[in-house]
């Protein structure tokens, strides 16, 4: 704008210049650019024009802002069976900020009956989850190379896999959940100005936000915390978090062992009784009622005292209700422990695995599935 005042005609300018050019981020200039802000006055005496007129430089450092997402990735719970080790639970960090970050991982593991990541109930505790980051960047937990325990040196607008990796107590039945929660809390070292320095290979501290309650010093970057909430940290806390969980699917196995008695030496087959001479014959019923299959079934049953067994007479599924059987039905295994001379999957055998003991295998029970078997002794 150019103004004429006692014969002076004036232009009043005003630049922005930056020392370098800064790097350009999501969350904006880098921390630390210097800002520089120069005004000019470009005037006129008698319609001649004058040199330029230059006030003095001002100068201010950008601040650092902290800001930091976890994410769960695969949007499902993980599935395990009780006794397994090496479960993995992932996740990303990435460094929202506007300047380089180390990263603290925390793992914690959900309250008993709290609502978990997908909607269930927590029900119990892990064995001792541990935090990994995935060094070789694969996006696959590799226990030889995914050593590192902390997020080094991450550039800003990056990304990092975290793995949370777990062992599942034996004991834990079909159903049962346990949630885990992954944070992430920024952490940094800085100079007299506030300058970030690295700490290559060592976690720094904690970031904490400085000058909170004074003006702003141009001549410091000052560090503000403008991160959300997650699901367990509240927003402006220097940290974020997500959660998962990890879902029990398993076999659920129920025995039931019935008994009839086919004949005996008086009666036959009309009504008979359990008396000396008498055929038996025993049921067993083997329910998988869980949500996955149950593999290299072994069921034994030792004759009692005072029977003997029937030779030949192992029977695999046999027919029948629930969990009984109907006496007679069944395809006849050989009393050995080999299937050359049966097509059925099952092998049975009386004596040749264990002495005085009906064995029965079978390749494996389905989910919500059952396998019977039949034998019969006579009563001494």
């Amino acid at each position: 704008m150019k103004i004429r005042k006692n014969g002076v005609r004036f232009a009043l300018a005003a630049s922005l210049t930056l020392c370098a050019l800064p790097e350009a981020f999501a969350a904006g200039t880098a921390a630390g650019t210097d800002i520089n802000n120069t005004a000019s006055v470009d005037y006129e005496v008698g319609g001649i024009n004058q040199p330029d007129v230059s006030s003095n430089t001002l100068t201010f450092k950008v601040d650092r802002k902290i800001n930091l997402t976890v994410a769960e990735v695969g949007g499902a719970s993980t599935e395990v069976v009780p006794g397994s080790s090496a479960r993995v639970l992932t996740f990303t960090v990435t460094n929202n900020s506007n300047a380089p970050m180390d990263f603290r991982l925390v793992a914690t593991q959900d309250a008993i009956s709290a609502t978990t990541a997908f909607g269930d109930t927590d029900s119990f505790d892990v064995t001792a989850p541990l935090v990994f980051v995935d060094v070789n960047n694969n996006g696959v937990y590799d226990s030889l190379v995914d050593t590192a325990t902390f997020i080094d040196e991450l550039p800003a607008d990056m990304p990092k896999t975290v793995f949370i990796v777990s062992t599942i107590p034996a004991g834990q039945i079909n159903g049962d959940t346990a949630g885990l929660t992954l944070t992430a809390v920024a952490a940094q070292s800085t100079d007299g100005t506030g300058a970030y320095v690295a700490t290559a290979t060592t976690l720094a501290a904690d970031a904490v936000e400085t000058n909170t309650t004074s003006t702003d010093n141009a001549a410091f970057v000052d560090t503000v915390f403008g991160d959300v909430a997650g699901d367990t940290d509240g927003a402006g806390d220097g940290r974020h978090s997500d959660n998962d969980e990890y879902d029990v699917v398993t076999a659920a196995i129920v025995v039931v062992k019935s008994s009839t008695v086919v004949s005996d030496p008086f009666n036959g087959t009309s009504f008979p009784k359990a008396i000396p001479g008498a055929v038996i014959e025993y049921c067993l019923d083997v329910l998988n009622s869980g949500t996955a299959a149950a593999g290299s079934i072994v069921l034994s049953d030792a004759i009692p005292a005072n029977t003997t067994y029937v030779a030949g007479s192992i029977k695999s599924a046999p027919t029948g209700t629930g969990s009984t059987c109907d006496v007679g039905t069944g395809l006849a295994e050989d009393d050995d422990n080999a299937d050359g001379a049966e097509v059925d999957g099952a092998t049975g055998d009386f004596g040749a695995t264990a002495a005085g003991t009906v064995t029965v295998r079978a390749d494996s029970i389905g989910a919500s599935s059952r396998f019977k078997t039949t034998f019969r002794v006579t009563v001494d």
